[in-house]
C-alpha cells in the first residue's frame, strides 16, 4: 500500500486543514492483495450482468478512499462506466457507483440512499461499491437495489502486515529503511496514516538521510506533523472517548479496568458503551482484565499531548485508587513519583547524576543487564523512552523545558520500547 493508499480518508470538514496531500497515482497499492481480489470477483459478477452491493469498512486512517479509488481503475479496465450519485453511460455497460461514507447523503436519519435512489435502474448490471467507518449510517446488511440476481460483498481494511508497511515506507523514500528506521516505523503498526505521516514528518524535519540504496534516520524525534495530526484525530472523538484515550495513554501503553474506573468514575456499564467506540477505531484493544493500546505510535503521541503535571496527577490518582484505606484514615500525600518502589526511585536518582548503566551497576552491586532491565520496566511505567523524559516524568527537572538539546541524537531509541540494546 502506498502513501495515498495508505491513507486518504473521506473529505474533512470544510474548517479542518487537510493534513495529507495526495500521494503520486503511480505508486502502486501495498498490502491489500486480498481484499482486491474479494472485490475484482464482485466486478466480474456484475460484469456479467448481476447486481452487487460491496461494502468497505476500517477505521479512520486505513486507506478505504484509496482503496475505492483502486477499484474504480480496476472497474473500468473491466468496462466499467464509473460514477458516484449522479450520470449514467450506455445502457449496455455495467455501471460502478461509488460512495465514500454515504450516511452523509441520506435525506432522513437511517435512509440508505442507494435503495431509493437506484430503484428505478431495475435489472440492470449495476455495482455499488460503499466506503464506511465501523458503526456509521444505518446498522445491519443495507438493502440491495432493486435486481433479479444480487449478492453482498463485505471487505473490512485492517492495519498492514509489517512487509507491507515497510514496503510503504520504501516506495515514499525512494530506497529500503535501514535498520534503525525500520524499528522506528514499526511502532505505527501498520497504521497506514500514521505511517505515511511518519514518514513525510520525518523527511520534511530533515530527520533522514535517504541515499541510493537506503534511508537512514538521524535523528530519533516524533514529527510535529503527527501531533497536528493526532490533534485533528481527538477532535473528532467525542468527549467521553478522547477523556478514556488520554487517561488510558498516561497509565501506561496496558492499563487495568479498574483503574480506568477509579479515574473516570463512572459505572462499568458506562466504560463499556466508550470501550467499544473505541474499540471499532483500532485505537484501543480490551483483553480479559486490561485495556491496551495496540498502536505504540499513537500510545506515545496520546501520552504527549497530556501536561506533564497532569500525568502526574493521573497516575498518583490511580496508586491511591489501588489502596484500600481503613475508614475514617488519613491516607499520607505521596512522598515521590507515583508507583515506583524504593530500587526504581534509587535508579531514577543515578539517571539524574547523569551515571552510566555501568556505573550504576557499581553503585547498586547489580549487574548492568539488571539495570538495562528496571529502565526499561520504568519507562514502561511512566509512559516515557528516554532518560530526559523519565527524569521530566518524576520530577527531577523543570517540566517546563520541553525543548530537547540541540544537536543530532543518532541511535536506535526505539529499540529500547522493543527490548533490544542498553537504554
Amino acid at each position: 500500500m502506498t502513501g495515498a493508499t495508505a491513507g486518504r480518508l473521506a473529505s474533512p470538514p470544510a474548517e479542518r486543514v487537510a493534513l495529507l496531500a495526495p500521494d503520486p497515482p503511480h505508486l502502486p497499492l501495498r498490502g491489500r492483495e486480498e481484499e482486491l481480489a474479494r472485490a475484482r470477483r464482485a466486478l466480474e459478477f456484475g460484469a456479467e450482468g448481476g447486481c452487487v452491493l460491496v461494502t468497505v469498512e476500517g477505521p479512520p486512517g486505513c486507506g478505504r478512499t484509496r482503496f475505492l479509488d483502486e477499484c474504480a481503475s480496476l472497474a473500468r479496465r473491466l468496462g466499467y462506466v464509473t460514477g458516484s450519485r449522479d450520470g449514467f453511460g450506455p445502457a449496455d455497460r455495467p455501471r460502478l457507483i461509488v460512495l465514500d461514507d454515504p450516511h452523509l447523503f441520506a435525506h432522513e436519519p437511517g435512509e440508505v440512499p442507494l435503495l431509493r435512489r437506484y430503484a428505478p435502474y431495475g435489472d440492470r448490471a449495476l455495482v455499488q461499491l460503499v466506503a464506511r467507518r465501523p458503526g456509521a449510517g444505518p446498522g445491519g446488511a443495507e438493502p440491495l437495489v432493486v435486481c433479479p440476481t444480487g449478492r453482498t460483498e463485505r471487505i473490512r481494511l485492517g492495519t498492514l502486515h509489517p512487509p507491507a508497511a515497510l514496503q510503504v515506507a520504501a516506495d515514499l523514500l525512494g530506497a529500503p529503511p535501514a535498520a534503525p528506521l525500520v524499528r522506528l516505523l514499526r511502532g505505527a503498526g501498520g497504521h497506514p496514516k500514521l505511517l505515511v505521516e511518519l514518514v513525510e514528518g520525518l523527511r520534511e524535519e530533515q530527520l533522514l538521510r535517504v541515499g541510493a540504496h537506503e534511508a537512514q534516520l538521524v535523528e530519533d524525534r516524533i514529527p510535529h506533523r503527527l501531533r497536528v495530526l493526532l490533534q485533528s484525530m481527538l477532535l473528532d472523538l467525542p468527549d467521553q472517548c478522547r477523556h478514556l484515550l488520554r487517561v488510558a495513554a498516561v497509565l501506561g501503553r496496558e492499563s487495568t479496568v479498574d483503574d480506568l474506573l477509579t479515574i473516570l468514575q463512572v459505572p462499568p456499564s458506562a466504560l463499556l458503551l466508550v470501550l467499544d467506540r473505541m474499540v471499532s477505531t483500532g485505537m484501543l484493544a480490551v483483553g480479559t482484565t486490561r485495556v491496551r493500546f495496540p498502536n505504540e505510535l499513537l500510545w506515545r503521541l496520546v501520552v504527549d499531548s497530556v501536561p506533564v503535571p497532569l500525568r502526574q496527577a493521573l497516575r498518583r490518582q490511580a496508586a491511591d485508587g489501588r489502596e484500600a484505606p481503613r475508614p475514617g484514615a488519613r491516607r499520607p500525600p505521596p512522598a515521590g513519583p507515583p508507583d515506583l518502589n524504593g530500587q526504581e526511585n534509587r535508579i531514577v536518582q543515578l539517571v539524574a547524576e547523569g551515571l552510566t548503566n555501568k556505573q550504576m551497576a557499581r553503585r547498586l552491586g547489580i549487574s548492568p543487564h539488571t539495570v538495562n532491565y528496571h529502565l526499561k520496566k520504568l519507562f514502561q511505567k511512566t509512559g516515557v523512552n528516554s532518560r530526559i523524559a523519565l527524569l521530566r516524568e518524576t520530577g527531577w527537572n523543570d517540566p517546563s523545558q520541553e525543548s530537547p538539546e540541540p544537536g543530532p541524537r543518532v541511535g536506535p531509541r526505539p529499540g529500547a520500547l522493543e527490548g533490544g540494546g542498553q537504554i
